[in-house]
């Protein structure tokens, strides 16, 4: 049995969270490897190493890493030309805007532009969204291709049996379920927005330029700094509110505001290329009052209230007042994104979370507080579901993490049959500086 790799997620995949506050080496130019049509630059080497590094994930040796991205590249170039493999564009933005909040959590602006060594937000979303991309393709393609993967009650005690002496202690780790809410936005508020915008309309109908609208006002990180420009777009990239407005108006034409879930836009048609057009936005996102905070916080104190004191269950509050719609329907019960367990390690936490749980007793609830939620302002509520001690590893406390171990053995094993099946008909060129490594794989081809 090949050795175990309790750490076999791809790189690039866990790279979307990294630790901040490190200082990036200087960046290294040249080809490090070419998989199909897959570049990988000695930069990209050198940034993830560092990063992988700070994550805390064993990583013996560039060589071992460098292995790890050839697989991943592997995958993805072959991802690309399965007509079966497809992404959403809108599932794209939106895991890329998730995975920017979360930054923000983390640190400061300057923190996180300098990991990623970009200079403004606009092109850090630019670069999560080519990374985001990229990670769906590579799941969807391992996905096909561990298809069927399970592990009995007996795989999982074998397992255990054989690699209980390779396996990681648990450090304390928390369960936790939440409520959060978006502030109200008032009609007074919302006018005042559309007024704005229209009062910027007015204005390029008078000689400004759009472009030059979009750079100064839209909020739209992705699009902001390229004057809100959006090139060949297809319907169904974006809200159908967005979709109906933008597909209908004449080119050079301007729109009324519309409100979406992102907030209120201004629309300007720039030119339409058969089924698909290039499209310009100004992004104007409500941010809440004192008075829209206050209500809000109101709201949550009730509902607080009503669970302390047996009137409204938490599952029954997740689903009537919740605005995750991934947890509301599931009692407002949390996964971990990197694991897929609904357990989450104390200490890496987001700071106002762990601030939140801090004294709280099992079962016990947080008091309000403020947070960023589909990069709106929102306030949260966590239940501190269950504590679970810090401990040795064992069938009896971790068995579905221990199952999930199983699986992923036996995917692994499915992915590197597929991967010896497809290396002779795919091209791979490693530069001499890689040639002396020892791979799993004859990535050389000798």
């Amino acid at each position: 049995m090949m050795k175990l790799n309790v750490n076999k997620l791809f790189f690039g995949l866990v790279l979307l969270f990294p630790v901040l506050g490190i200082s990036q080496e200087q960046k290294i130019d040249g080809v490090a490897a070419v998989i199909g049509d897959e570049v990988i630059l000695d930069s990209d080497i050198q940034r993830d190493y560092i990063l992988a590094k700070q994550q805390g994930m064993q990583v013996d040796d560039k060589c071992a890493f460098v292995s790890n991205i050839l697989v991943q590249k592997m995958v993805l170039t072959h991802a690309k030309s399965d007509t079966l493999v497809r992404v959403s564009n809108e599932q794209v933005k939106d895991r890329a805007r998730s995975v920017l909040e979360d930054f923000k959590t983390r640190g400061s602006d300057e923190e996180i532009l300098a990991v990623y060594g970009v200079r403004t937000m606009a092109e850090l979303q630019n670069e999560l969204e080519i990374l985001v991309r990229e990670n769906q393709l590579v799941q969807r393609k391992r996905s096909m291709i561990e298809d069927g993967t399970d592990a009995s009650p007996e795989d999982v005690k074998n397992f255990f049996n054989t690699y209980r002496h390779e396996l990681p202690n648990v450090n304390e780790e928390v369960e936790m379920s939440h409520i959060v809410i978006h502030p109200e936005i008032t009609e007074d508020h919302k006018q005042k927005i559309r007024n704005e915008l229209l009062k910027i309309k007015e204005e390029i109908l008078d000689g400004a330029s759009f472009e030059t609208k979009a750079i100064l006002f839209s909020e739209d990180p992705g699009s902001s700094s390229k004057g809100g420009l959006y090139q060949n777009i297809r319907r169904g990239t974006f809200v159908p509110e967005f979709d109906a407005v933008a597909f209908n108006l004449e080119e050079g034409e301007i729109s009324d505001p519309i409100e979406t879930k992102f907030g209120f836009h201004l629309i300007q048609l720039d030119r339409r290329l058969g089924q698909a057009i290039d499209v310009r936005h100004i992004l104007m996102i409500p941010k809440p009052n004192d008075e829209e905070m206050r209500a809000a916080r109101h709201l949550m104190d009730s509902i607080k209230s009503k669970i302390e004191n047996g009137t409204l269950s938490f599952k029954e509050a997740a689903l009537t007042y919740s605005v995750d719609k991934y947890t509301r329907y599931n009692a407002g019960k949390l996964t971990n994104p990197q694991t897929g367990e609904n357990r989450f390690e104390r200490s890496k936490l987001p700071m106002k979370q762990v601030y939140a749980i801090a004294g709280l007793q099992a079962e016990s609830i947080s008091e309000p507080f403020e947070t960023d939620f589909e990069n709106k302002k929102a306030l949260e509520i966590l239940r501190l579901d269950a504590v679970i001690p810090a401990h040795q590893i064992a069938l009896d406390t971790d068995y579905t993490r221990l199952k999930n171990m199983a699986i992923q053995q036996k995917q692994q094993e499915k992915l590197f049959k597929w991967i010896d099946n497809h290396l002779p008909d795919t091209f791979v060129k490693i530069h001499e500086d890689f040639q002396n490594c020892e791979y799993e794989f004859n990535w050389l081809k000798k």
